[in-house]
């Protein structure tokens, strides 16, 4: 069953277009890699998945409700959302489980009352993930891969059937970042795992689980489909324009090297 359908869906905005006639189809329970250089259009497609914006052409499907028909604040409530334009709305005194507790709310306050059970939820999602030593601190005093943990707790909180991962390892350190990549399997793998959209601009943060991979330029797919299949010379370099070098770093993953002349 497909959660998100595109079909020829364009956005315009201040007479811009941002996206351009795209098609895009994801099934439940599959993870996607979205690869893009800067200014590719990926923070776009994704406020555009999560119903911030609404497209100006074609058609638009999310977990079975088209845009234009139905409540689409309900379908908001089924999307999990980790990347930094959520981060720079949290309240920076806010205790990391309060943070998390957020979460079930799909806001960054905590606007409706909640007791003890409600903490005690939050708190079990975040000591689940390894972020046991975290409950009790604010979330600025909190390292950039520790607030990327809390955001996780906080996307899983209503059991969502889509998560959005925006550049989510943007600011980590090395290690940092593999923690964070290798906590992201263990959500993949989980029995009732939702779907994952990750977004990069690092090809070597592609994972094992990252089956499938859309490449976008200009607000534009260029290629889409399996890894084995995107992952190729001659498509990826129509993609960057420029000849590139695929290295492997082991049988799941690899880096892709500019070819400077």
């Amino acid at each position: 069953m497909a959660v998100i359908s595109l079909k020829n869906v364009s956005l315009i905005r201040q007479n811009q277009t941002l996206l351009k006639n795209l098609n895009w189809t994801v099934e439940r329970g599959q993870t996607w890699a979205v690869l893009g250089l800067n200014g590719s259009g990926k923070t776009t497609l994704l406020k555009l998945l999560m119903a911030e914006y609404f497209p100006s052409e074609g058609e638009m499907e999310i977990l079975g409700l088209s845009f234009g028909q139905g409540d689409i604040a309900e379908i908001r409530k089924k999307i999990g959302t980790v990347g930094s334009f959520i981060a720079e709305r949290l309240p920076k005194q806010m205790l990391a489980e309060k943070i998390v507790l957020t979460g079930k709310y799909k806001s960054s306050i905590l606007y409706k009352a909640y007791g003890e059970k409600e903490l005690g939820e939050a708190r079990e999602m975040l000591t689940m993930l390894g972020g046991r030593h975290l409950l009790g601190r604010p979330y600025a005093s909190l390292s950039q891969g520790e607030k990327q943990l809390l955001l996780i707790a906080r996307s899983l909180m209503e059991e969502p059937e889509i998560i959005i991962l925006d550049e989510a390892t943007s600011g980590l350190d090395l290690f940092a970042r593999e923690k964070l990549l290798s906590q992201i399997e263990s959500i993949a793998k989980l029995p009732k795992a939702p779907t994952l959209i990750f977004v990069t601009h690092h090809a070597e943060e592609i994972t094992k689980s990252m089956e499938h991979i859309l490449l976008l330029r200009r607000g534009e797919i260029i290629a889409q489909g399996k890894k084995e299949d995107v992952i190729a010379p001659h498509v990826l370099e129509n993609f960057y324009e420029n000849p590139v070098s695929i290295l492997p770093i082991d049988k799941q993953r690899f880096f892709i090297k500019p070819e400077i002349k």
